[in-house]
């Protein structure tokens, strides 16, 4: 009896020892914040002389009672990171209306890899100090529905405050803007994080498992004519070439034919997203329009399918899948879709953002549109 009381004292003290130790260890992790906590969300700019006071790429917010002042909200299209100060889109949009209109500030939120929904955010906390006369979104047709659609971001998996659909109705942010992530213990994030799963893993995971529906499914047999230009791309780098594409995480995803239910979902949530900015942008007083470039390519006859081949699947394309998916969610609000008449548009082969003379062209054309509005002149 005398042994037994001995061993169980000794396996308390064991257990509470133990216990002891993970609340020391705990302790001392959450101190020097190991593993160091996740922000949900980026602006990446860093540079404090080029960056505006909500850390994008742009001129500083200062703007005067009668200014007209504009807000451009977008995505690496509007950061035109490969472009000097002096040839950024605010800067040419705003050269453009002074043409028309002598006070005039325009003004830029977004940067990579922002959809709808960190737009609507940052733009909510710029409403929280400052004013806008018009909100212009220029819209990414190749990313902006996958952005919206997944909580994560780029081939590291930030991430990011993310709405969700539930029902049809809107849910979300997971968390606010720029906030920490909520996290349990610090140990068992070590220990995955050694393992290598991480918050934006995680999340991608619960999302494909719970969120999101099925998405596009390529055929498996094709026996008319193909296109192999993915495959042979593919080959040369089978670990990045067209990675996600099972998940509809790439560009020509939006022009799978026919539209599958995840891109389905990814356009419903887009469009419930663009009215929480235009709602944002109406009760602050201001306008709102949103307006695209129109490349070349999407020009072409729309009538025609196209199917490529990528490491045994077929994939079919359509012109006029991707402009009806446009149709889509545009309806309902005021848009422009710009042409550029040019074949030069894009920065090199292997950057497709626009380059200064597309950029040119484009804010041209918007700032002679904004410039027949009524409330550009009151």
């Amino acid at each position: 009896m005398r042994n037994i009381c001995y061993k169980l004292k000794l396996l308390a003290v064991v257990f509470f020892s133990t216990i002891l130790s993970i609340v020391i260890v705990e302790l001392a992790l959450n101190i020097l914040d190991i593993p160091k906590t996740t922000i949900s969300g980026w602006t990446k700019c860093r540079s404090s002389d080029k960056c505006n006071q909500l850390h994008f790429r742009g001129q500083q917010i200062q703007y005067r009672p009668d200014d007209f002042v504009t807000v451009l909200i977008g995505d690496s299209l509007v950061a035109a990171l490969s472009l000097n100060d002096e040839h950024l889109p605010e800067r040419r949009l705003e050269q453009h209306l002074t043409g028309f209109k002598d006070k005039v500030k325009v003004f830029t939120l977004g940067t990579s890899g922002y959809g709808q929904d960190q737009q609507y955010l940052s733009l909510k906390k710029y409403f929280e100090k400052y004013r806008a006369d018009l909100v212009l979104l220029l819209f990414s047709a190749q990313t902006d529905v996958t952005d919206n659609t997944f909580p994560v971001s780029g081939a590291n998996n930030t991430p990011k405050p993310t709405f969700w659909l539930v029902q049809g109705e809107l849910r979300g942010p997971t968390e606010g803007w720029l906030e920490k992530v909520k996290t349990r213990v610090k140990l068992l994030l070590l220990w995955q994080r050694y393992g290598g799963t991480t918050i934006g893993t995680q999340r991608n995971q619960l999302w494909e498992e719970h969120i999101l529906p099925p998405p596009y499914q390529p055929m498996t047999e094709y026996k008319q004519a193909v296109d192999y230009s993915w495959h042979e791309t593919w080959k040369t780098n089978p670990d990045k070439a067209y990675k996600g594409i099972e998940q509809e995480k790439v560009g020509p995803a939006g022009q799978f034919t026919p539209r599958s239910q995840r891109r389905q979902y990814g356009i419903d949530l887009t469009r419930k997203l663009i009215f929480r900015i235009k709602s944002l942008a109406e009760s602050h007083g201001g306008r709102f329009i949103i307006f695209k470039e129109e490349r070349p390519w999407e020009f072409e006859d729309g009538d025609q399918e196209k199917v490529y081949f990528l490491n045994g699947r077929y994939y079919k394309t359509s012109i006029k899948q991707y402009q009806k998916n446009l149709k889509d969610i545009f309806e309902g609000f005021e848009n422009y879709r710009i042409p550029l008449h040019i074949d030069n548009y894009k920065v090199s082969k292997e950057d497709m953002h626009l380059n200064r003379d597309a950029i040119e062209i484009l804010m041209k054309q918007l700032a002679n549109i904004i410039s027949k509005k009524p409330y550009f002149h009151d």
